[in-house]
């Protein structure tokens, strides 16, 4: 919290300027006529009083924000070091298209709705965030602006995602200074061939020793060249080094599950499947949970699907799971069609005007053709009234 106040202080009087000399210990006799000494001591008196007030003022403030700093410094220590189970939201970025800058009054009302839905926690700067598409200032903007609308005991993991150890730490320092309690870290990919598991294993091995915050290894092939870990190498990294904490596999292998499993005591480790229309598969597995996109369109119904699941409720959640995952399918062609289905439902919800303007994605990319918005419609229109009724 940063406040500024433009204040008139009145300059120091030097030694000579009657009253008090500030450089001696004793005080010098005023010779003004008395009515004249009498309205500059009346003046001083004012301006005393306005320069307490305004140290009074300037003291709250610094102490709201200590207050501020301790209680989110607090929430975020007594945070569990391995991610709590269930299903994340990796949101979706919302943009005034007239000026292409952040829209964040729409941001902190969608932020704050999602916390509000039985969601695990959400995670902000994720790929359906856009966030390569952002500036620093805006990664930590929309961080910040989280960190408020969810309140300070909100799970939130950080995309931290760069292509060099450097870039990838201040990333890390950015995210923990606006409060959040996990780094969701992709492999550095831009020169693939030259990523080798030597390169790796050094750099997800410097990223964690230097973090502030637990790392979440974000496996995710197809944004990174095609590097694609494997459960051997995420095993090691994490039986390595105690700050590496999970993975996201956005690589629909439910056999890595099975293995991350069998060697990561539960506890110590979390691993999240990362689309929603295998998360009954994933936590048959051994899975923690999902972090989909899809649950910025329907997260309570997908909430739904994993309570089920953990009560043993096998059957009524795989009819819903199987609903959920066709109403899915077409969201699958990327951000845009994900931001269009969430404008059409979840971001009306929680109060956002406009939200199809909104929710276009950032220049330079477009928005679903018309066609593909019609399947949208259509196919997600099946879950509507069951989000509705939870």
């Amino acid at each position: 919290m940063s406040v500024v106040l433009d204040v008139n202080l009145p300059t120091q009087r030097l030694p000579g300027d009657g009253g008090f000399d500030l450089w001696q210990k004793t005080p010098k006799v005023d010779e003004r006529p008395l009515e004249i000494a009498e309205r500059q001591s009346s003046d001083e008196s004012r301006e005393d009083a306005k320069v307490n007030g305004v140290s009074a003022v300037t003291s709250h403030i610094e102490n709201a924000s200590i207050s501020e700093n301790s209680a989110l410094k607090a929430a975020t220590k007594s945070m569990p070091k391995v991610p709590p189970s269930g299903v994340w939201a990796p949101a979706i970025t919302f943009f005034d298209q007239s000026t292409d800058n952040l829209d964040t009054d729409s941001q902190a009302k969608y932020y704050s709705y999602l916390s509000k839905t039985g969601l695990a926690g959400l995670v902000v700067l994720g790929t359906n965030s856009e966030t390569f598409l952002l500036t620093r200032e805006e990664r930590k903007t929309l961080l910040e602006t989280a960190r408020k609308a969810c309140g300070p005991s909100y799970p939130i993991m950080a995309g931290v995602g760069g292509h060099s150890t450097k870039q990838v730490l201040e990333f890390i320092q950015d995210a923990a200074d606006a409060g959040a309690n996990y780094a969701l870290l992709l492999p550095p990919a831009y020169f693939g061939k030259q990523t080798t598991p030597a390169v790796l294993d050094s750099f997800f091995n410097d990223v964690a020793s230097a973090s502030p915050l637990p790392i979440v290894i974000y496996n995710f092939p197809i944004v990174c060249n095609g590097i694609d870990l494997d459960s051997a190498t995420i095993a090691g990294l994490a039986k390595t080094h105690p700050n590496i904490v999970g993975v996201k596999l956005t690589c629909g292998a439910v056999a890595k599950i099975t293995r991350l499993a069998a060697e990561l005591p539960e506890g110590t480790f979390a691993t999240f499947g990362g689309q929603s229309d295998f998360l009954i598969g994933g936590l048959a597995a051994g899975s923690q949970g999902t972090i989909a996109g899809f649950a910025n369109v329907f997260p309570k119904t997908l909430v739904r699907i994993y309570d089920l699941y953990k009560e043993g409720k096998f059957q009524e959640a795989m009819e819903l799971h199987k609903k959920a995952a066709l109403a899915e399918q077409p969201c699958k062609a990327g951000i845009a069609a994900v931001k269009f289905a969430a404008a059409l439902h979840t971001a009306k919800l929680a109060g956002i005007d406009s939200p199809l303007e909104k929710l276009k994605p950032r220049r330079p990319y477009i928005e679903p053709s018309e066609e593909q918005k019609k399947s949208i419609q259509s196919q997600i229109a099946v879950l509507e009234d069951i989000e509705a009724s939870l």
